[in-house]
């Protein structure tokens, strides 16, 4: 099994450590086309994910926020990210990812976290607005 470097193409990355395939309990395909993968992704109080990868550019709606802890799943040492808000920020939030190396999170909080993540196979749609299968270019990923 190969090890997912952050800085290797994204492509390389070992598909058995894909997040639907080794932690498929958080992470559950909604709908899958030749353009897009949408994930439901969920998190359980006090639950710790299996280490996993995203190798894919994506958009991430958090509805049901939580309080938690990003780990590299290589070195598990926590990756710190920045903070966004003090207080509780307004939901949904919407952030847009880059491919994600081997990583897993711990859920700190007593509420479970969920979210939709729509993965974007051929790169993110290079025009405002547009959609999976129309005559828009993309980006490179």
């Amino acid at each position: 099994m190969k090890i997912n470097a952050p800085d290797a193409d994204p492509k390389t990355w070992d598909p058995a450590l894909d997040a639907v395939v080794v932690a498929p309990d958080n992470h559950v395909v909604l709908h899958e086309d030749d353009f897009i993968r949408v994930l439901s992704v969920r998190l359980g109080p006090g639950e710790i994910e299996k280490p996993h990868h995203h190798h894919l550019p994506s958009i991430m709606v958090i509805d049901r926020g939580i309080k938690a802890r990003d780990f590299d799943g290589v070195t598990h040492e926590e990756i710190k990210r920045p903070a966004t808000s003090q207080g509780d920020p307004t939901l949904p939030i919407v952030v847009r990812l880059q491919p994600q190396s081997l990583h897993y999170f711990e859920n700190l909080d007593t509420k479970s976290f969920h979210g939709i993540r729509i993965e974007f196979k051929k790169g993110f749609p290079k025009e405002k607005g547009s959609t999976a299968g129309a005559s828009y270019g993309y980006e490179e990923s």
